[in-house]
């Protein structure tokens, strides 16, 4: 990611002040009171402004994140308190910074808080096993480090004059935590996963690189009684930790994701790491050899010993590798199998559930949480079967386990959830296998309601008149056919009455025909209002319609029955503010006296309406 515009300036700042600091020692380096003043002030600035910009990115990282950069502050500012501590000794007290002292104590918290940082980052993104690898490398770096030191440094030092335990101990601290750092940086930066960005690892690179170049020219000059405060090693101390300081500006200000990982070669070695501790190794093995009295049977021995057992490892480590490409590459296609089912479970546009064989709900996605109105925590873990109607508990229940037993089949569920929200959900159980055995049960539920709907809409008016909202002719005769065959097998009567309108033709005449078409509308809800529920009337055609009452002790019934819907109907109409009379004529058909089909008994009650029309007529 190439560094932002806004971040250059921090760039230049850097070096701006990293170029005055050594300006401001090279002017004032006959001038001791200035040369210390002038330094300390600047070491202090130096560290105070990379702890401010560290903390700035520990207070905007994202919550994984935040251990790292905290620690990572921690250590800048432990070396700002230990610049505070020197320029308290040398510029305010006047009197000789102690070694070891205070400022050491910081300076050696600032090394420790650095690895802790790297530590913790390679824990987060490591197994177990690699961090404990991490952790003994750094240990071996220690013990080989420290046996040089002691051997060529610090003995020679302990036999020539009176230095006591703990000055040791922090003379050989600071080269063994360079080292250490040193070492951390090359696994983060060789390590399988990438753990930062480039722009993030080329800033911590150069600012520890730095620092380490200051430490390790810090403690020889200190061995060798030749450091003084505004030396040239100062400004490379301060260089190293504003480079450092420098990364909270880039994690702040491009708001990078430290847990982001690029598509790298995770199969590489680390032929740095694996082969790091072998170069030691051996190279104490000769040192040895040098130091004592030269070769024999015994030494060869050993190294025959120690180059066979690294031979060994070496065989070892080639099979891990294959054994580890052979992991990660199946690893891989599961996780990009995982992924895409996560991300076909998640977005899917329909309900889409997983449950136990125990019917417990195992994930959900957002779209089965929006039906069932309940958030997806709390559906994870519980039945659902309590939010179904008890009406169709069973029929979830069977094919639930049809699934299991590896049968699915569709089926369509009526549904109402905690809001009172209605759905007509068409779902499909299906099992979940693994290795040929049934471990679980998905559930995809489609929403179809509103095809539900426009199916039964449809459907409503293929068999009722859109005026009216009676049946048509095609559901009556559906109707009357049933009725006919339900008496024949219970032996029952029912009758068929035909009406129609006395002078419609004269309403369309004078009033028009949408006024006639309100009249119609007025004649059927006063027809539905007398209808039972058994019974059901329809409009044919025109002014034509026709009622069936169905299940009559007697013939009486229907002509007790039609006499009341004739008053009802013959009573006047307020349509549009106009009030008239449109009395009907109507005919009867019983069964099975006048017929045992449809077609017969409509006939017959048509013939019988007109009969009485022209009677009414005459009269």
């Amino acid at each position: 990611m190439p560094i932002q515009k806004k971040n250059v300036y921090g760039l230049i700042f850097i070096f701006a002040f990293t170029l005055f600091y050594y300006l401001w020692l090279f002017l004032f380096q006959d001038h001791s009171y200035l040369l210390t003043w002038g330094g300390n002030t600047l070491s202090l600035i130096g560290s105070a402004v990379p702890s401010i910009w560290l903390y700035q990115a520990y207070k905007t990282a994202e919550k994984p994140d935040k251990p790292f950069w905290f620690l990572i502050t921690l250590g800048t500012f432990s070396y700002f308190l230990a610049e505070c501590s020197w320029i308290l000794y040398e510029s305010v007290l006047r009197i000789e910074v102690p070694y070891p002292g205070i400022p050491d104590l910081f300076y050696i918290l600032n090394v420790l808080f650095y690895l802790s940082a790297f530590g913790f980052k390679l824990y987060k993104e490591k197994t177990k096993l690699v961090l404990t690898r991490y952790i003994f490398d750094i240990l071996f770096i220690m013990i080989v480090y420290a046996t040089l030191s002691w051997y060529f440094l610090l003995n020679p030092i302990i036999l020539a004059g009176d230095v006591s335990l703990l000055a040791v101990v922090v003379s050989l601290a600071y080269p063994i935590g360079d080292l250490a750092l040193a070492f951390c940086l090359l696994m983060v930066i060789f390590s399988s996963k990438q753990l930062f960005s480039n722009d993030l690892i080329l800033f911590f690179g150069a600012g520890l690189f730095t620092y380490i170049v200051a430490d390790t020219a810090f403690v020889y000059l200190v061995s060798t009684e030749t450091y003084d405060s505004g030396s040239w090693t100062d400004p490379l101390f301060i260089l190293g930790v504003l480079l450092i300081g420098f990364t909270g500006l880039l994690q702040k200000n491009q708001s990078f994701n430290l847990l982001r990982k690029k598509a790298v070669d995770r199969t590489k070695p680390m032929l740095f790491a694996i082969l790091f501790p072998f170069f030691g190794l051996t190279f104490l093995y000769l040192f040895m050899i040098y130091t004592t009295t030269g070769a024999n049977a015994i030494t060869i021995g050993v190294g025959l010993s120690i180059l066979l057992v690294i031979i060994r490892q070496f065989l070892l480590l080639s099979e891990n590798r294959r054994l580890l490409q052979k992991y990660l590459k199946n690893a891989d296609e599961l996780q990009s199998s995982q992924e895409r089912y996560r991300s076909l479970f998640e977005h899917h546009p329909d309900a889409a559930f997983s449950f136990t064989l125990d019917g417990i709900v195992q994930s959900v996605n957002e779209k089965g949480a929006e039906i069932l109105g309940k958030t997806r925590e709390e559906l994870i873990g519980h039945s659902l079967i309590d939010t179904i109607h008890a009406d169709y508990q069973e029929t979830v229940k069977g094919h639930f386990n049809n699934a299991k037993k590896g049968i699915f089949k569709h089926y369509e569920l009526p549904f109402s959830n905690l809001g009172n929200e209605f759905y007509y959900l068409g779902v499909t159980h299906v099992p979940i296998k693994v290795d040929g055995e049934v471990i679980g049960v998905y559930a995809i539920a489609r929403d179809i309601t509103e095809n539900k709907i426009n199916q039964e809409q449809i459907k409503y008016m293929a068999f009722h008149d859109h005026l009216t909202h009676l049946a048509n002719r095609i559901r009556f005769e559906e109707v009357l056919q049933k009725s006919i065959e339900d008496a024949k097998m219970h032996d029952k009567k029912f009758a068929l009455l035909f009406m129609d309108l006395n002078n419609f033709k004269d309403v369309n005449d004078d009033y028009g025909h949408a006024f006639g078409d309100k009249l119609l509308a007025q004649v059927a809800r006063r027809i539905a209002s007398m209808v039972k529920k058994d019974d059901c009337a329809a409009r044919l055609g025109g002014d034509e319609f026709t009622i069936l009452i169905d299940d009559l002790d007697s013939y009486d019934d229907a002509m007790r029955w039609a006499s009341q819907l004739l008053n009802k109907l013959n009573k006047p109409y307020l349509i549009d503010g106009e009030e008239i009379v449109c009395t009907p004529s109507v005919g009867f058909a019983y069964y099975p006296k006048d017929g045992e089909c449809v077609q017969d008994l409509l006939n017959k009650a048509d013939a019988a309406m007109y009969k009485n029309k022209r009677h009414s007529k005459a009269m």
